[in-house]
């Protein structure tokens, strides 16, 4: 078995580097003055970062594509305060020389153990209509596998095998936990559940996950809450007496769950089912987006790099509680 050698997230500034990567993207350019080079983007388990090779470009990469492992030597440097690797040699490896878990990330929660736990929260659905929904849209034939191994981003947070599921499962526990406290300004709890669960399912078709997390042909071009709605859309229609308004309100949560038309939603929350969903949907997003950053912060730091996602640095320290 081949070393994996350097992970992404260890690498800094002024180091040699030498690893086992897989190749996200690959891409041929010429400079202003005709000068071949290749920019590629580098991922493991840890991250991912881009690499410019410079020198003996086509013959380094004559077997090279998008979905190659691969094996690098170079060093780490920084342009435009960000690090990327100088490629000095790079050569196709076979991935039964591999252990494959160190390059594709994986939530690090056991996937079968969330799925019971989706499972025992979906049981607890009352209105009919609503949990057959549910039921009949996971038993899909391409959401029985997808829906537990899809993400729930290609970055920024759960961007890795399982992360939709892992998603998902917070979001239900938020609803859980938050209901009761405003549950006198009537809600409906079931809508909001069936509404965590289902808010995403789209993103089975939205992103590719075999190696490396990418966004599909139609993830790119018609995204994941249109995907979503049509999901539900499709299947509201396959059930007997569901009613119109219900039909209208659970459409609506999935149409809205990004909160802001400049976030990607086609409507603003105009419910209170609306608003509660897209609220536990951005909090779960933003906290686990600010953990992943700060837990890749060396220790000895007091902020984070610059997050362009968030427009921050991001403090490092946590007061520990008493005891």
């Amino acid at each position: 078995m081949i070393s994996k050698g350097d992970f992404i997230s260890e690498l800094k500034q002024g180091d040699s580097l030498k690893g086992v990567f897989i190749v996200s993207e690959r891409r041929l350019l010429k400079t202003r003055d005709g000068r071949q080079y290749a920019r590629l983007q580098l991922v493991d388990k840890t991250g991912d970062m881009t690499a410019m090779i410079w020198d003996d470009v086509k013959q380094q990469l004559i077997d090279i594509d998008a979905g190659s492992v691969v094996g690098v030597r170079g060093s780490v440097e920084s342009y435009e305060n960000k690090l990327q690797m100088r490629i000095d040699k790079i050569v196709r490896l076979n991935e039964k020389e591999v252990d494959m878990t160190n390059l594709v990330p994986s939530t690090s929660r056991d996937i079968q153990a969330m799925k019971t736990e989706l499972d025992t929260i979906i049981s607890s659905i009352k209105d009919r209509f609503l949990s057959t929904l549910v039921k009949n849209i996971l038993e899909r034939q391409e959401m029985k596998e997808g829906f537990l191994k899809a993400p729930a981003a290609k970055s920024i947070h759960h961007n890795y095998v399982g992360g939709l599921l892992e998603h998902t499962i917070q979001l239900a526990r938020s609803v859980l936990a938050l209901f009761p406290v405003y549950s006198s300004m009537g809600m409906n709890q079931d809508l909001i559940l069936a509404g965590a669960i289902l808010h995403d399912v789209g993103k089975v078709n939205e992103y590719s996950y075999d190696k490396f997390i990418d966004i599909t042909p139609v993830g790119r071009l018609v995204g994941h809450v249109y995907l979503s709605t049509r999901i539900v859309d499709e299947e509201i229609v396959k059930i007997d007496g569901f009613p119109e308004e219900l039909k209208i309100q659970i459409i609506h949560l999935i149409l809205s769950h990004h909160g802001q038309l400049e976030f990607g939603s086609p409507k603003l929350p105009m419910t209170k089912e609306a608003i509660f969903l897209h609220m536990v949907d951005d909090l779960d997003a933003k906290l686990t987006g600010f953990a992943s950053i700060i837990e890749a912060t060396p220790e000895e730091e007091l902020f984070s790099a610059f997050s362009h996602v968030y427009n921050r640095y991001l403090y490092t320290k946590m007061y520990p509680e008493e005891g």
